[in-house]
């Protein structure tokens, strides 16, 4: 399944490799990929962890600006990411709202979005959607598509309204919380379905592949709304979707969606 090249890109990036190196991974599934990367994970920002502990202790004895600083011009993104998984949320929210939105980009494509759920709970959605432009600006949608699953509602709202189609479903073939699909799907406005679905039905290669997998994780109603849209595409259009759900033999998965497919 191709949902499995996805998550071996977002292993490539936590380990800081070229994604071609773990192509040996590709029969895999991506539950098992992605067992792989949390196992990874839990050793990368599980070690020295007490040092990280350390530093964000310290880091109260400093004022805030001065502390920003260093971490900025000292610390880089790397040890950065580690030493904000240590600190208090507020601490770090703080100390976001201090640094160049260039900063937070390069931190943010080191960090554990699980590590620091709680930062991302208080921090400012208009920091978010910032943050969010940036890693868009870099086609970043790894990172992107890592921290969309844990946002809070306001904050996920904020960035699919500052996502355009395209960057929208990159950003949801790598989200790591696949069960908040729905949940975004469901903030797409009615007025963006049908370029969603125009971008969706002539989709090509790899893109077409990871795309396909993202269908599978929507409810019912997002499904129905992504059908009503597929139904208004030129005949054409839903020839090539409906081509490409049967090769990857997912079209009885689909429920609303296929019937829409099949329609003649």
């Amino acid at each position: 399944m191709s949902g499995t090249r996805a998550e071996i890109a977002k292993l490539a990036r936590l380990l800081g490799e070229p994604a071609a190196r773990f192509d040996y991974l590709s029969a895999l599934s991506p539950e098992d990929v992605r067992a792989v990367r949390d196992q990874a994970a839990e050793v990368l920002f599980g070690a020295n962890q007490a040092l990280f502990e350390r530093i964000g202790s310290a880091s109260k004895l400093v004022p805030a600006a001065l502390t920003a600083s260093i971490a900025q011009r000292s610390f880089g993104p790397l040890l950065s990411a580690r030493v904000a998984g240590a600190l208090e949320p507020d601490r770090a929210v703080d100390l976001a709202t201090r640094l160049p939105v260039s900063f937070l980009a390069d931190v943010a494509a080191e960090l554990d979005p699980r590590r620091i759920a709680p930062v991302l709970g208080l921090l400012p959605t208009t920091k978010v959607v910032e943050v969010g432009r940036e890693l868009i600006r870099r086609a970043d949608h790894i990172t992107t598509g890592r921290f969309v699953g844990d946002l809070p509602r306001p904050a996920l709202q904020a960035m699919v309204t500052t996502l355009d189609d395209h960057a929208l479903l990159h950003t949801a073939i790598y989200t790591d919380n696949t069960d908040r699909l729905p949940a975004l799907f469901a903030l797409i406005p009615d007025s963006r379905l049908p370029g969603v679905a125009a971008i969706i039905a002539t989709a090509t290669g790899e893109f077409a592949e990871d795309l396909i997998p993202v269908l599978l994780h929507l409810d019912a109603p997002s499904l129905t709304r992504l059908a009503d849209a597929v139904r208004a595409l030129p005949p054409a259009e839903r020839a090539q979707l409906s081509a490409m759900v049967e090769r990857m033999d997912v079209l009885e998965e689909l429920g609303p969606l296929a019937a829409a497919l099949t329609e003649r």
